[in-house]
């Protein structure tokens, strides 16, 4: 069984299924989604998308996750305000000293259209915000349920 993250275009797998395993998220674009579309053209259908499943991931997979998760703007500073948050990310931005790197981070800040867990800024950011990468990680699964 699978549900699709339509906001990051991902399947999530919800049961065991060929070669993909519970708990596997898998873009379009990975190998393992032929499996996703040979298990629609059984005539199943897509669970509604509810969150990304809370399994124990080994060491690999969340570094696999950290690099495929995105949210969108919207999702990402909502979630953000939700957790009492949005109000100190400009002022951490202009505390940044060193003048290049505020001006990246800034630009992220105001130009980005998704937030990708793996970007570089937004874990500058986030650590500058005093938050651990598992607290980045649960803003994430968060802001993917918005």
């Amino acid at each position: 069984m699978f549900s699709k993250d339509q906001t990051a275009g991902r399947a999530v797998c919800l049961e065991d299924y060929g070669r993909v395993k519970k708990g596997a998220i898998v873009p379009a674009s990975n190998e393992l989604y032929a499996d996703v579309e040979d298990w629609l053209a059984e005539g199943n259908t897509l669970a509604e998308f509810d969150g990304y499943p809370e399994i124990p991931m080994t060491p690999e997979q969340l570094q696999d996750w950290r690099e495929s998760a995105v949210v969108s703007r919207r999702q990402g500073k909502q979630q953000l305000l939700a957790d009492g948050l949005l109000s100190s990310v400009q002022p951490t931005i202009d505390a940044i000293s060193d003048d290049t790197q505020r001006g990246m981070v800034q630009i992220f800040w105001d130009d980005a259209t998704e937030f990708e867990r793996s970007s570089p800024e937004l874990n500058q950011l986030g650590a500058d915000l005093g938050l651990a990468a598992e607290q980045i990680d649960e803003l994430f699964r968060n802001a993917s349920q918005r």
